[in-house]
This record gives C-alpha cells, sequence and structure tokens, in this order.
C-alpha cells in the first residue's frame, strides 16, 4: 500500500515539475494590441474564407488564359448496319462486313475574338481586386474592434482597482467607526453605514469583474478563440495618454487620406471599373470570331483500320444584331446606368465618412476640455477625503462626511478613468474612419 502511494506521489510530483511552469506561462501570457491584431489576421474564419474567394478568382484567370489554346477533340462510335441497302457507300468503305468503327481527332483554334479573352481577364482581375479590397474592410473593422475592446478591457481593470482601493478605504473607515462606537463616541448607525457602502462597493466590483470578461470574450472571438479564458493584455493607457492628449489633426489632411484610401470608396471605384469592362466586352459582341480548324478521321470494319481522311478549314462566328443577336445593345446601357447608380452611392458614402470625421474631431474636442475640470476634481476630493477622515478620527466630524468624500472621489477617478479610454476609442475609430491600415497606436 505504501509503495502505490509513494509511486503516485512521485508521478504528481514529477507533473507538476515539468508542466505546472509551462501550464502557468501560458495562463499569465500577457498580449500587446499589436499581437492581438497580428493573431486575428491569422486565424479568423472570415479572412480565411476571404483569401479562399482571392484565390477562386485567380484560378478563373488561369482558366481563361487557356482559352488561347488549341482544344483537341476525340471521337470513337462503334455500331453495325442491318444492311447496306440505304447506304450503299458504306460498303465501299467497309467491304462485306456490317460492322463500322469511325475514330476522328479535330482540332480547334482560335485565331482571332478582338481581345475579347484580355477584357474578360481583366474583367475577372477587376473581381479579384473586390475581394482583396474587401479583406482590407474585414482588416480593418477587426483592428478596430480588437483596439476598442483592448481599450474597453483596460478600463475595467482600471475600474477593478479604483474600486478595490475605494473598499480598502471604506473598511479602514468600517474599523474607525467600530473603535470609536466601542468606547461610545459615536452610534452603531456609523458602523452600519460604512457596512452598507462596503456592500454598494463590493456589488460594483463584481461588475467591473464580469466586464473584464466579457471584454476577454470579444476579443478571443475575434482572434479565432485560440487564446483560452485567462490571457491578460499589456496597459500601457498612461504612454497612449501622454502621447495622444495634445495630438491634433487637421481635418482637410484626414479628408484626403479619406478619399485616397477608404475601402468603402475604392471599392466603388474597382466596381466603376468593373461596369466600364463589362460594356468593352458586351460591345464585343457585334464582332465575329474566327477558328482554325483540322480534322482527320478513319472509318473501316475491322483494326487495324484504314480509309485515312483529313480536312482544315477556316470558320467564322458571327451573331447578326438583329432580334435576340441585338439584346447585347441593352446589356451595355445597363452597365453604364448602374456606373451612374455607382456614383452617387459613392457621393453619399463620401459625405457620410466626411461627417463621421468631423464628429470624432468633434468628440475629441469635448474630451479634452472636460479633462481638466476632472482631474481637479480628483485632487480636491482626494484631499477632501483626509479632512473628512482626520476631522471623524478626532470626533469633530461625522461619517456622513467621510462616505461622501469617498463616494466623491471614487466617482471622479471613474469619470477620470472614463475620459481616457474615450479619448483612445475615439482616436481609434477617426483611424478606422479615414481608411488607415495602420494600427490606431504605434
Amino acid at each position: 500500500m505504501k509503495s502505490k502511494i509513494s509511486f503516485w506521489f512521485i508521478i504528481a510530483i514529477t507533473y507538476f515539475y515539468f508542466y505546472q511552469p509551462a501550464f502557468s506561462q501560458n495562463m499569465g501570457k500577457e498580449y500587446t494590441l499589436n499581437e492581438l491584431v497580428n493573431i486575428a489576421f491569422q486565424n479568423n474564419p472570415q479572412l480565411k474564407a476571404n483569401d479562399k474567394n482571392i484565390q477562386a478568382g485567380l484560378k478563373q484567370i488561369d482558366y481563361l488564359d487557356k482559352d488561347n489554346l488549341p482544344q483537341i477533340f476525340f471521337d470513337l462510335n462503334i455500331s453495325r448496319w442491318n444492311s447496306f441497302n440505304t447506304v450503299p457507300n458504306k460498303a465501299k468503305i467497309l467491304g462485306n462486313s456490317l460492322n463500322d468503327l469511325y475514330s476522328a481527332i479535330r482540332v480547334n483554334q482560335l485565331v482571332y475574338d478582338w481581345d475579347k479573352n484580355n477584357l474578360q481577364k481583366e474583367y475577372t482581375g477587376k473581381s479579384v481586386e473586390l475581394d482583396k479590397n474587401f479583406t482590407r474592410k474585414l482588416k480593418q473593422a477587426f483592428t478596430f474592434s480588437i483596439a476598442k475592446s483592448y481599450l474597453e478591457l483596460l478600463k475595467a481593470k482600471r475600474t477593478v482597482q479604483i474600486q478595490e482601493e475605494a473598499i480598502n478605504q471604506l473598511r479602514e473607515h468600517l474599523k474607525n467607526a467600530e473603535a470609536l462606537y466601542s468606547i461610545g463616541k459615536v452610534s452603531n448607525l456609523d458602523v452600519i453605514k460604512a457596512n452598507v457602502q462596503i456592500e454598494v462597493a463590493l456589488d460594483e466590483l463584481a461588475k467591473a469583474k464580469n466586464q473584464l470578461d466579457v471584454q476577454k470574450n470579444n476579443i478571443n472571438v475575434l482572434c479565432g478563440n485560440i487564446l483560452g479564458d485567462s490571457f491578460d493584455v499589456v496597459d500601457y493607457i498612461d504612454e497612449l495618454w501622454n502621447r495622444y492628449s495634445d495630438k491634433t489633426y487637421n481635418v482637410d489632411e484626414l479628408k484626403n487620406l479619406l478619399v485616397a484610401q477608404h475601402p468603402d470608396l475604392e471599392n466603388i471605384r474597382t466596381q466603376k471599373d468593373l461596369r466600364s469592362k463589362e460594356a468593352e466586352i458586351f460591345n464585343k459582341e457585334y464582332y465575329p470570331n474566327f477558328y482554325a480548324f483540322g480534322i482527320t478521321n478513319v472509318e473501316d470494319s475491322r483494326i487495324p483500320m484504314g480509309n485515312f481522311n483529313w480536312n482544315v478549314g477556316v470558320t467564322v462566328s458571327y451573331s447578326l444584331p438583329f432580334f435576340k443577336g441585338s439584346n447585347f445593345q441593352e446589356k451595355v446601357e445597363q452597365s453604364k446606368i448602374r456606373i451612374e447608380a455607382l456614383q452617387e452611392n459613392e457621393n453619399a458614402i463620401l459625405q457620410q465618412l466626411e461627417t463621421n470625421v468631423k464628429n470624432n474631431l468633434v468628440k475629441l474636442d469635448d474630451i479634452k476640455s472636460r479633462l481638466s475640470g476632472t482631474q481637479k476634481i480628483v485632487k480636491l476630493a482626494e484631499e477632501s477625503l483626509t479632512t473628512a477622515n482626520l476631522k471623524y478620527n478626532i470626533g469633530k466630524g461625522s461619517s456622513l462626511d467621510v462616505l461622501d468624500a469617498e463616494t466623491v472621489l471614487t466617482t471622479a477617478k471613474l469619470n477620470l478613468n472614463q475620459i481616457v479610454i474615450d479619448l483612445l476609442s475615439t482616436i481609434a475609430e477617426l483611424n478606422y474612419n479615414i481608411g488607415s491600415d495602420e494600427l490606431p497606436f504605434k
């Protein structure tokens, strides 16, 4: 019995020694924003799916490349006639046998198609550009979503810290209240009030911790659910705040960047090019196609076969532009109308994007205008709490003064935390609205 216990004890110690460090390292992994974005780009199923669409589009170009190559057909027919009375010429080829073996090889080669094939490849190339542009749009959306969740996660972490500090201060106040109550200097009401305030703070702490889990889950989903449940993120909010809190932006420069690089506008431009190519292809329907062909065949009643023949020539294929043959003209007009519709859509999208950028700049100005006042409130609230505690401890202040001062300080810290995150989130949104492929924070 003792030997079995010793055996399992050794196994447990070995597992703990060799596996626990690696496990703990994985559980405590901290990611930067850049690392999270790169993980999302590598593992997100939507990006993988769109990459497959791009590959499929490129295969279509390979398919069109082969349209200019010769096309070879092989035919083999084996049959038996009941008699040659109705087809006496067959007897000259097949002799006395009623068996009929026929084989032929035919080669077709496109000679000239008025550049239709090249136009079709250009059209397909534009379709591939649409998929590539959609990949850009997805990456920008994921970058913005991850940046926003990253900032919300850090806000929740700091909220937890603020609430824990408040709880510690309230518990210290509770100790003082209990001590004063024990010697009869204050009533039991002070102790009850302190306990109530602590419970309220604990409830807010629980909400903040739940928000941590929500934001972690959001990030994990965007990264393809490979991060696990216990990852963390690097907190460099203070560094970002120092770098971006005083940064200014020029609205005209932002508009120029928006027009030049935003994927929604690029998508419209590519679609217009696509419809133009479409119209060119339809116009080519008016022109004939020229093919060269060569045929060799053999027919006999036995193997090996004899009676070889061959034939070469040129084929002209042309659909007359009448009746159904004239429907390409409607297709051309349809493409032109679609181009006009796309132009109107481009104007509407541009107006909306410019409005979004202006709103971001207004929001940044509003956040900065509230910053100074909130910082002053935090400083004054800290002084007020210190004074209230001193007065209460010497019997010259009330418990309500201490609790009110603590509430004001906690609220001011939370407001300052919100302002910092709001500013950085707005910068990330501005980066997204101008269509930048870069991270919002470098």
